[in-house]
């Protein structure tokens, strides 16, 4: 039997497949672009046959190449369950990048129910404003509110948000009642300074904008900086925030917040589970995107 090309050289040619890039592939294996690179000449050498074709700012894979790919892919997949299933040392641990507001208004007060599903599967939380990069292997998932758009990752969309003004019921008992939008020109305003500049639409800005107010009010009110932080100072009576809906079931169930009108306003952005195409079939992986969309109603 012919013997294998050397298992680096495979490897290294998988990751620039996937991800389109000597550098990226680099970064994911810890070694230089250059050595990639070599890795992948190595290969074409033993092969006789160009598996890609190196263009400036990109790579293109041969015919030969997408076969080789599509096989390296499957390969290394089986080559995960099968070190899974023998790895008795440890549990599944599986780690989550969300940010810190989503993190604690609305997948902290579900985690129970994955756990009572899946009980053999441990899970980390990482709560961080800045966006993890899942290349460096850090986190297996990550929970982003954005706009969908993720090159060279497994994109799964889990529902979508809205946007209305809240505040406590304290504070709307002193300074209501509120009948129309032009109504909170009136109120304090509690302004999330993280979101206000952004795309989302889940800030006052484009609640004004939908609503007919004047572009030049929106920024009268107390600054704050982070979503948790705002929806604290409405609930303790400081004034209104522009709410998510995701972030304010139990508020409202409960009623420390009171939705101020009835209508509610679609955000621009919704919420996505992400993970590299080498993860998005590892069970742990599937069982926890599968658990998110039944529990966002998917």
């Amino acid at each position: 039997m012919r013997r294998l090309p050397p298992l680096e050289s495979l490897r290294a040619f998988e990751a620039v497949a996937r991800l389109g890039s000597f550098k990226r592939a680099g970064e994911e294996l810890a070694v230089t672009a250059s050595a990639v690179s070599h890795r992948v000449s190595d290969l074409e050498a033993e092969l006789g046959v160009a598996p890609l074709v190196r263009h400036v700012r990109r790579v293109e894979l041969t015919a030969e190449g997408e076969g080789l790919a599509a096989g390296m892919g499957r390969a290394l997949q089986e080559i995960r369950r099968t070190v899974a299933g023998v790895d008795r040392r440890s549990r599944p641990r599986l780690r989550v990048s969300v940010i810190p507001s989503h993190a604690v208004r609305w997948l902290a007060p579900r985690l129970h129910r994955f756990r009572a599903l899946h009980p053999e599967v441990d899970i980390d939380i990482i709560a961080d404003l800045a966006l993890a990069d899942l290349s460096q292997r850090a986190v297996d998932i990550a929970l982003r509110f954005g706009g969908g758009a993720y090159p060279n990752l497994r994109v799964e969309r889990l529902m979508a948000d809205a946007i209305f003004p809240v505040a406590s019921p304290g504070y709307l008992a002193s300074h209501g009642p509120v009948a129309a939008p032009a109504d909170l020109l009136r109120l304090a305003r509690l302004i999330d300074t993280t979101a206000r500049d952004d795309q989302s639409g889940a800030h006052w800005q484009h609640w004004f904008e939908t609503h007919g107010l004047p572009p030049d009010a929106v920024n009268d009110g107390m600054n704050l900086t982070g979503t948790l932080l705002a929806l604290e100072a409405a609930v303790n009576g400081l004034g209104v925030a522009i709410a998510r809906r995701t972030l304010v079931e139990d508020d409202l169930r409960s009623g420390r917040l009171l939705r101020l009108l009835d209508d509610e306003t679609p955000t621009n952005w919704n919420h996505y589970a992400v993970t590299l195409p080498a993860l998005a079939d590892w069970e742990p992986v599937r069982q926890f995107v599968g658990w998110l969309k039944a529990e966002c109603g998917g």
